[in-house]
């Protein structure tokens, strides 16, 4: 069957293309009963990633439960989504059928006279979900729970709490879950922002360090270049191979999003069933450089809190440079933006620099030197900020 060029959303099935050894790997970690954090920047697919494990596990008969929180906007919705989806999945245990109290007004909320409203700022409301909820998943059999966007959903909820208590709550009854003794249930947290990112900044890092940071990057060239071959394929758009290495040479980094934009914009050409050219390319990297299509790389900047002007001064002048900066040169200039001593700024500065460079945007290479990651995020960014 054809592959679907599909850009965006995440793909499944026969769309899903690539990634045989880092599945395999995340499989032996899941299989011996670890949890994951997929650790990567964005659009590099890690909900596609997680919902080809989903469809595996599945497949040997796991439970499994997929729940996307992105929109999720109150820790009530959250709760609501969160029983939903449990009790759609049957993973509750028979004691939780027969359970009075607590659960079970959880479950009238769900099931229903509509949405549940709960005091948070009452601990023993937090409490008491927590024991209830524990107590009514099953933890005997194998099941693979998948929470995607939690990044995001903790930074709603904390944008409101200077002390971080809320989704350092969240965080620790995540953990407590996980240490049930004996519990069969492996979790994934994904999203286009940083957990890594979130919980070093509020020292929320221990809330999470039971789980395996599961690393994955761009596709390896092979892939590309099958993944390439593949949509040309599919769109009936000849396509030679000193043509599919000029694309790979332009790409860089291979990630399945931008050779996907490509395509989506190269199919419109005319004269493009004759084959595509090297000028067709150019031409799409230009178009794409002026779109909107890279736009969430700067709105996710906002999830940056008080770091986010000195991550824009940082890519600016990086998306100005040919061949990139030395770290040196950059604390400079971060130092004269924020106007204190270099030895005061690098604190700060180091951990935007880390930011930046964890969540995709830019690369160290040889002599510590940093540039953009990809050359076509670089031209964006420069078109959109900087020209």
């Amino acid at each position: 069957m054809a592959i679907s060029n599909k850009v965006g959303p995440p793909v499944t099935g026969d769309d899903f293309y690539g990634r045989s050894k880092e599945l395999a790997h995340a499989h032996e970690f899941l299989d011996t009963n670890h949890s994951l954090v997929l650790s990567a920047p964005r659009r590099i697919g890690k909900s596609s990633f997680a919902k080809k494990l989903v469809e595996d596990k599945e497949s040997t008969g796991w439970t499994c439960v997929y729940i996307d929180l992105e929109g999720i906007q109150s820790q009530d919705e959250f709760l609501n989504t969160l029983i939903s989806k449990f009790d759609r999945s049957k993973i509750w245990s028979q004691a939780a059928e027969v359970a009075g109290g607590f659960i079970n007004r959880l479950f009238e909320g769900v099931k229903g006279i509509g949405p549940i409203k709960l005091d948070f700022s009452r601990p023993e409301v937090s409490q008491n979900l927590y024991t209830s909820l524990s107590d009514a998943i099953d933890h005997t059999k194998d099941t693979l729970i998948v929470i995607d966007e939690l990044p995001l959903f903790l930074n709603i909820i904390d944008k409101e709490d200077p002390s971080h208590k809320n989704a350092g709550f969240l965080l620790n009854w995540f953990r407590s879950l996980r240490q049930v003794s004996g519990t069969k249930i492996r979790w994934i947290f994904c999203g286009s922002v940083g957990l890594h990112n979130f919980t070093s900044m509020r020292s929320l890092s221990m809330t999470i360090n039971d789980m395996v940071s599961f690393d994955f990057d761009a596709l390896s060239q092979e892939e590309a270049e099958g993944l390439i071959l593949a949509l040309s394929d599919s769109l009936d758009i000849p396509i030679t191979g000193n043509t599919v290495q000029y694309i790979l040479d332009k790409t860089e980094w291979y990630i399945p999003y931008f050779i996907q934009l490509l395509f989506t914009t190269i199919k419109n050409y005319p004269d493009v069933k004759k084959g595509i050219t090297e000028q067709m390319v150019d031409s799409a990297f230009d178009y794409l450089a002026h779109t909107d299509d890279l736009s969430t790389w700067y709105e996710r900047l906002a999830e940056y809190n008080g770091f986010k002007e000195g991550a824009e001064l940082l890519l600016n002048a990086l998306s100005m440079s040919d061949n990139g900066l030395s770290r040196g040169e950059l604390l400079d200039m971060f130092a004269q933006f924020i106007n204190e001593p270099v030895a005061n700024a690098n604190t700060k500065f180091s951990l935007i620099l880390n930011m930046i460079e964890h969540d995709g945007y830019i690369m160290r290479v040889s002599g510590g030197i940093r540039r953009f990651h990809s050359p076509l995020l670089k031209k964006w960014w420069y078109s959109k900020f900087v020209e």
